[in-house]
Parts: C-alpha cells; structure tokens; sequence
C-alpha cells in the first residue's frame, strides 16, 4: 500500500515539475514543440500543394496562351485572305469597268476567265482558259480582251475549261472588214507572220497602217478589233494583193480575258 503510494505522488511530483518547467522556464518549450510536430507535416503539405498549384496554373495558362495564338493566327491568316480577295476584286472591277462601254454594244453576256496555259509552236497557237461547260461556254464562242481586242475562238469545251484557237492559228480562218470601208476579206493565222489576209483585189485601195475588224458574217460578233495592216504588195498574179496584218491581241499583256456568251 506504501509503495504505491509512493509512486502515485511520485508521478504527481513529475507531473507538477514538468509543467512549472515549461511554463516558468523553458517558455512553453514543450507545447510549442507538440504543436510543431502535429502542425509541421500540414504546413509541408500545404507548401507542396501551393507549389504545384502555382505551377500547374502556369501549365494550364501557358496551354490557354497557346491556343489563343493559334486563334490568333488564324484570324489574321483570314484577314490576310480578306485582303488578297478585295484586292483581285478590286483588279477585276477595274478590268471590268474597262468593258463596261463594251457590253452594252455587244448586245451580249461578257464571262470573264483566265488563260492558265499556252502552246505556241511551229504547228498551232492556243491558250486554255479555266471556265468551260459548266460555265455556259460552247464552241465557236469568241474570246475578247480589254478594247474589244478579238483574241481567238473557242475550239474545244470540256467540264471546267476550254481550248482557244488564237488569231494567228494556221487553222484560225476569221471573215474580216477593213475598217471605214466595205472591203471583205478573210484573215488566216499565220503564226510568226500573224494575219495573212486573202482575197484583197488589186483594184482595192488597202494601206499600211489600216484596221481590220470582224464582219460578222462567220457568226462572230461584228466589229471586234482584229489587226492592223503592217504590208501590202502586189500579188503574183497581179489580181490579189498580198495583205500582210499584225494581230492586236499580245499575249504579254496579261491572261484575263472574256468570252462572249450567246
């Protein structure tokens, strides 16, 4: 019974001195030390948590940045194509607007298009055009520039494009007039000559420097631009003469054209 006794007010004494030491001596040395041992794993945890939020949000919004730049990008890139379709309308209208006094004359559909080949050689001269059937377009149709300049007749049609037959075509055989006169002739292509006009008599009076234009009696519209006279000599039979004419159409003056449309 003594004993534990004894150790009962053994216990209480160490209880007693451990707690006047803390608090009157060591300052709450024990409590802050318990509070540091539960507390510091939190703390840590908390630290981490911060951490990987901060840089996950910078993942995150890097991913946001990116995406916004190719938003971005991709507007400008359509901008960019805004601006390329305005100008190439803006060229169209002006080429357009050259033709606007033409129309009206013709009394026909002017179809606009564009040469995207060319085969000239000892043989043939043609130009592919990138509007054919489905555009309205069928043989025998002619093909004109800016000024009512006659380019070629449509020879061949397929689905979305066309073969011309250029003015100087060794197979282009084209009804002709010379301009302020009533003077029929026919124009044939003749390549590296240009126009070779047959059927000229000697009585004819026909100079250098004379326009020559459709007749319109060969189904092409009439008084569309042809040539101009560049040689005239005597023929060797001495009944025709022989009429030499340079196209007006130059392929180095650009690939937009029209098709007049029946």
């Amino acid at each position: 019974m003594q004993k534990n006794l004894r150790k009962i007010l053994l216990i209480v004494f160490i209880v007693i001195g451990v707690i006047f030491l803390n608090n009157y001596i060591l300052d709450n040395f024990l409590q802050n030390l318990l509070y540091r041992a539960v507390s510091r794993p939190g703390i840590f945890l908390s630290e981490a948590l911060g951490k990987v939020s901060k840089y996950g949000g910078s993942f995150f919004n890097r991913g946001a940045v990116v995406r916004e730049n190719d938003e971005l990008k991709k507007e400008n890139n359509i901008l960019l194509g805004h601006v390329a379709e305005l100008e190439s309308l803006e060229r169209e209208n002006d080429f357009l607007r050259n033709e606007l006094k033409v129309a009206p004359r013709l009394g026909s559909q002017l179809l606009i298009v564009e040469i995207f080949s060319v085969q000239r050689n000892g043989l043939y001269s043609t130009a592919l055009i990138n509007k054919g059937k489905a555009d309205g377009i069928e043989k025998s149709m002619a093909v004109i520039t800016s000024g009512n300049i006659l380019v070629g007749a449509i020879s061949e049609v397929f689905d979305n494009s066309a073969l011309v037959l250029l003015v100087d075509d060794p197979r282009s055989i084209i009804s002709i007039r010379f301009q302020g006169s009533n003077i029929l002739a026919e124009a044939r292509g003749d390549l590296q000559n240009g126009l070779k006009i047959n059927e000229v008599t000697y009585q004819e009076e026909i100079k250098e420097g004379d326009m020559i234009v459709t007749s319109g009696l060969d189904g092409l519209k009439e008084s569309l631009l042809v040539g101009r006279v560049s040689k005239v000599k005597p023929g060797s039979g001495g009944l025709f003469r022989e009429v030499v004419a340079k196209p007006l159409f130059d392929l180095s003056l650009g690939s937009d054209l029209f098709v007049i449309l029946k």
